[in-house]
């Protein structure tokens, strides 16, 4: 009987049947592509900031550990691409004597640089006059010091004599903030402007140079070594986040205290997941709306043939069936609803979602949760009024269709007037006291969204929904509608007026719709 039961519905009520069905795809479709979205743009701002870092992590070594039991730890931590040593050097000064003059320069820093290292990372060192290795001169040291290739610099050191060497090219330093950040420094500190004066030195020069003041000021010479991460990071970039701080923690564990990690990717990953929260909260705001009105769509096509379903359902009690056979029929009804819903909602988001999100396709388990909300909106707007129609007791009663008399508890209470007003109380509070929809607090490890943003758009959409509905039954009343029509109708003023009220109940429907539709935009432009 359901085979024959279903056939009938798609043949003789096409309306009632596809309508349910559309309304079911197109939530699927914009659950779906809302998914996506967010998933696709976690992953493009994870890749965009891992790309971005000139060195994943920074470790300074303490006096107590070696250089082998350093790389030692940090490669049993996790894997990695490269792991290079280089030497921090804090000195007095550099001095230059070119064209007739001195020049002396004021506090700087010499590193010293291994083999190999701008191509490890390319980011950190540009060549802009001479060569790429040797002795270089930042752009900004060149310039204080008037100095080019093949001048010699006078090195002044603390605790040993100076030293002078021959300038063989001038770079430029893109990074310099996180290439001398103040590595182990606490939480909050307003970061350090890195040095004016930078020279740098190949690794066998630098140690040469300095280890005798290293002997005579220990504190003065740092060691470092600059990772590169070879670690497969989860798509989410505060998953990742989490991810690269615990590895840290792992390296600084092993290491019992004495190396600090500089971990420059965590910092990065730290404003991505940011402003992949903003993008959430973005496409929250912009697509939601769609998903539940494509919802409400289909709970108002399933309501318009609520006078249907209570004749189907006494044509079949008169013919014997049960209230059990009847809600078998229903669910049927429902099942088939949801399946074709759901199955032409994921492969409208399957074909969509690649052109929408820049190439990215829309993966299964993407599509799980918005096929559930399908199946269950399908379920929910075509079994309940099947089961609102078993309810009654007799055929009689089943076929008589009583309306409303009383007024809505939601009109008696202004509940339209009460939201409209929290949503522009909580507008001006925003304005007057500085909108901020991601809290990322300085020193806390996780950002989150602010609630109170959502409640001024929700509070107007369902207000500004709940007032139409109320200026909908207002306009309903025979005797408004009749002043209304007369210009147009002219005697037939009282027969439209009354035909228009006998159908009210779809036109609220179809305002309710109207100001969903209307309200949601209206209540995100601020």
């Amino acid at each position: 009987m359901i085979g024959p039961w279903i056939r009938g519905l798609l043949l003789r009520r096409p309306l009632r049947m596809w309508g349910s069905v559309t309304g079911v795809a197109l939530t699927v479709l914009f659950l779906s592509l809302l998914l996506s979205f967010v998933l696709a743009g976690r992953a493009n701002m994870t890749v965009r900031a891992i790309q971005s870092v000139p060195v994943d992590w920074q470790v300074l070594l303490g006096q107590t550990v070696s250089r082998t039991e350093a790389v030692q730890a940090i490669q049993a931590a996790t894997p990695t691409k490269t792991i290079l040593p280089v030497g921090y050097a804090d000195v007095p000064g550099f001095t230059s004597r070119t064209g007739g003059t001195v020049q002396i320069t004021g506090a700087g820093k010499v590193l010293g640089l291994p083999i190999g290292y701008a191509a490890a990372f390319p980011a950190e060192l540009r060549p802009l006059v001479g060569a790429g290795t040797g002795v270089l001169l930042s752009q900004q040291t060149a310039a204080n010091l008037h100095a080019g290739v093949g001048d010699r610099v006078q090195i002044n050191r603390y605790g040993a004599s100076p030293v002078t060497v021959t300038v063989s090219g001038v770079v430029d330093l893109p990074q310099a903030d996180s290439l001398f950040q103040a590595v182990g420094a606490p939480k909050g500190l307003a970061p350090q402007a890195p040095p004016d004066n930078v020279l740098l030195l190949s690794a066998a020069q630098w140690s040469a140079l300095f280890t005798p003041q290293q002997t005579a000021r220990p504190d003065t010479v740092r060691q470092q070594l600059h990772v590169r991460l070879n670690q497969i990071l989860p798509g989410d970039p505060g998953r990742a986040f989490d991810q690269v701080n615990r590895l840290a923690n792992n390296v600084e564990a092993r290491l019992a205290g004495s190396a600090v990690v500089g971990n420059t990717l965590a910092a990065r990953l730290d404003g991505a997941r940011e402003s992949a929260l903003y993008a959430e909260a973005l496409f929250l705001f912009l697509g939601l709306p769609g998903a539940i009105l494509a919802a409400a769509l289909t709970f108002n096509v399933a309501g318009a043939s609520a006078a249907q379903r209570r004749q189907e359902a006494a044509l079949l009690r008169v013919r014997g069936a049960s209230e059990r056979r009847i809600l078998h029929l229903g669910g049927a009804e429902a099942l088939t609803v949801a399946l074709l819903g759901t199955a032409l909602g994921a492969l409208l988001a399957a074909l969509t979602s690649p052109w929408l999100t820049g190439g990215t396709p829309v993966s299964l388990l993407s599509l799980l949760p918005p096929a559930l909300a399908g199946v269950a909106l399908a379920l929910s707007a075509t079994l309940l009024p099947t089961w609102q129609a078993v309810r009654q007791s007799t055929v009689t009663a089943q076929r008589q269709s009583v309306p409303r008399t009383t007024t809505p508890l939601w009109q008696t209470l202004y509940l339209d007037v009460a939201l409209l007003a929290l949503a522009g109380l909580v507008f001006w509070r925003n304005a007057a006291g500085g909108y901020q929809l991601v809290l990322a607090p300085e020193g806390v490890a996780k950002a989150s969204v602010q609630a109170e943003a959502f409640i001024a758009p929700v509070a107007f959409w369902l207000g500004g929904t709940l007032l139409a509905l109320r200026l909908m039954d207002r306009l309903l009343r025979r005797a408004a509608l009749r002043r209304l029509l007369r210009p147009i109708s002219g005697h037939l003023a009282a027969v439209v007026a009354a035909a228009l009220e006998r159908q009210g109940s779809l036109l609220k429907r179809g305002s309710a719709l109207v100001a969903l539709a209307v309200s949601g935009p209206v209540a995100q432009l601020r």
